[in-house]
């Protein structure tokens, strides 16, 4: 079976899925969320495609004209929709849904028959009053610039305006924000990874701008060494909504990866590919790229090697980002650090992230048994978890990162400088206050990684009696074992006092230690705990030269099974 016609099959079945769930949904605000102007991109090639159980199909038609009348419906009179649930008025979202609006147009004006054309005309009227929102209409997020473009894109290659070239000349002016290494600035592996890649492609076929092609091909190059052992992405260091989330190669991952592998037959890239066609959730959208460029998206048939699975690589080196290094009036985090440095290690189904920029330091994954975050939490002026603002090698499998805090007390202001202000606190100019009783906090983090697991070494010896905690967050699925584990008085929180822990899952087991209780806080002031893991702390205190272990292996009765 060609891949068109996989794809085809399974498009079919997300349609009779849904009909089945909008014909026996009897709430009717449920049923009216599950009818929307997707039906339009979901529809159009399974009535275009010659090979469909749909095929010219009359009972398709109602509700093709449904989704274009949702369509019509949702639009604004700026020529905008929104996003319900967040941003209103929006032209990126608008850009969102032109890319998919006008791929639908395009098969049904090349496959589709006179009976179409109320629907191909309400989808020309959508774009046709879209005009003023793209060509005026702004950005809140890196990725609303590229969204934009590529939404340009299509609408000049249906309209050939040269305003909607120069619209997008603005934005690209501003040069694309991707490092030498191919991360974009939300760093968002599952998600607008992707979508800059659709969009840019887009751009770079349609405008001639060969930058946006290699910052594409930059990106998905980057992509081989972001996969865990279960081929999800990896999403540990996101800057966005994926922060965290179990999630594999989605839509436009298929097709960005196809149309950049046909074209510059990179084995990387053919590899990739083939990934996406055996683990990606596909549909309509790769569907029509079939269907209007299957040369475009053929790869090469010939032998290529798979992508390894074992690699340690180091990204971002010798770039630093900000940190709060100064307690209350510390500089802000970037929500996202971009080029924060991260080293990926892979040993077959052993998986490790280290990450600076962020208070999650550590991602580790043996097979099923997944350690996905670890913090330190810190006494310190009520910082809660240490941020650190790069990494370094200091050996062949050694890394290390270092910060010096500080914290302080403030002076009393001048008459002068809070005359009228009636005492009100808030309405001084607090950041103008001396400071008194400075003290400064050195801290440093060293991971060893190992074949089979990594050394945490923590280093702060410079003031003695502060309080730290090592912070274990485990996939809340598996098991957690050991003498040395006690329960606290918060639900999803256990201590290791002494000894070892093993987490496992499935026989997969991830092993931690040793423990030790030299303090009694279970949570650290400021820190919120996330609710949707499963914690294991260890509480340290000042000075320390401190060596935690873990280890990854399969369980016995595992290995005796087969």
């Amino acid at each position: 079976m060609s891949e068109a016609l996989r794809i085809l099959r399974l498009v079919e079945g997300h349609w009779e899925d849904l009909l089945s769930r909008i014909e026996t949904e009897e709430d009717e605000l449920e049923r009216g969320a599950l009818i929307t102007r997707g039906l339009v991109h979901l529809l159009s090639p399974l009535y275009c495609h010659s090979e469909s159980r749909y095929y010219k199909d009359p009972s398709l038609l109602p509700w093709m004209k449904l989704g274009v009348e949702c369509l019509l419906n949702d639009q604004l009179e700026s020529g905008c929709i929104s996003l319900a649930n967040c941003n209103i008025d929006s032209p990126p979202d608008t850009g969102f849904q032109v890319h998919g609006t006008a791929i639908a147009y395009h098969v049904l004006e090349k496959f589709g028959s006179p009976e179409l054309q109320e629907v191909i005309e309400g989808i020309r009227l959508f774009l046709e009053r879209a005009k003023p929102c793209l060509l005026t209409g702004g950005i809140h997020t890196p990725n609303h610039r590229w969204v934009l473009c590529g939404a340009l894109a299509n609408m000049y290659e249906i309209f050939g305006d040269e305003a909607f070239k120069n619209r997008a000349m603005q934005f690209l002016a501003e040069g694309l924000d991707i490092t030498e290494y191919g991360e974009w600035t939300e760093r968002s592996n599952a998600m607008y990874n992707s979508a800059l890649a659709i969009h840019l492609i887009d751009v770079s076929v349609v405008f001639g701008h060969e930058p946006s092609y290699d910052a594409v091909c930059r990106n998905l190059l980057m992509m081989q060494y972001m996969f865990h052992p279960d081929n999800n992405i990896v999403t540990e260091y996101s800057g966005r909504q994926d922060l965290g989330q179990r999630a594999k190669m989605n839509d436009w991952y298929y097709t960005s990866l196809h149309l950049v592998a046909a074209k510059s037959r990179h084995p990387v890239l053919i590899s990739l590919a083939r990934l996406a066609e055996e683990t990606a959730s596909v549909g309509s959208n790769a569907l029509m790229y079939w269907m209007l460029y299957p040369e475009r998206m053929a790869i090469p048939e010939s032998p290529v090697e798979a992508m390894s699975d074992t690699y340690t690589v180091f990204l971002g080196n010798g770039h630093r980002v900000n940190v709060p290094v100064q307690v209350p009036y510390g500089s802000h985090v970037r929500k996202h650090p971009h080029g924060a440095p991260l080293v990926r290690h892979r040993r077959g189904k052993f998986s490790v992230t280290v990450m600076a920029g962020q208070p999650e330091l550590l991602y580790v994954q043996y097979g099923k048994a997944r350690m996905v975050g670890y913090k330190l939490g810190l006494g310190w002026f009520g910082i809660a978890n240490v941020t650190f603002p790069s990494l370094e090698q200091t050996g062949d499998s050694r890394y290390r990162m270092v910060i010096e805090l500080e914290g302080s007390y403030f002076d009393a202001l001048s008459p002068e400088t809070v005359q009228g202000l009636d005492g009100s606190y808030v309405d001084m100019p607090n950041r103008e206050r001396g400071k008194t009783h400075v003290t400064t906090l050195q801290a440093a983090v060293e991971f060893e990684l190992l074949e089979d697991g990594v050394e945490i070494t923590l280093i702060s010896e410079n003031v003695p009696n502060i309080y730290y905690q090592h912070i274990f967050q485990f996939d809340p699925d598996g098991v957690m074992a050991g003498e040395g584990i006690r329960a606290t008085d918060l639900p999803g929180i256990q201590q290791l006092v002494q000894g070892y822990a093993v987490f496992e899952q499935d026989g997969d087991c991830i092993e931690i230690g040793p423990g030790e209780k030299r303090h009694r806080e279970v949570v650290i002031r400021n820190e919120k705990p996330n609710p949707g893991v499963a914690r294991l702390t260890i509480n340290s205190v000042t000075p320390l030269r401190q060596t935690l272990s873990i280890r990854v292996y399969e369980s016995k009765q595992n290995i005796q099974s087969e």
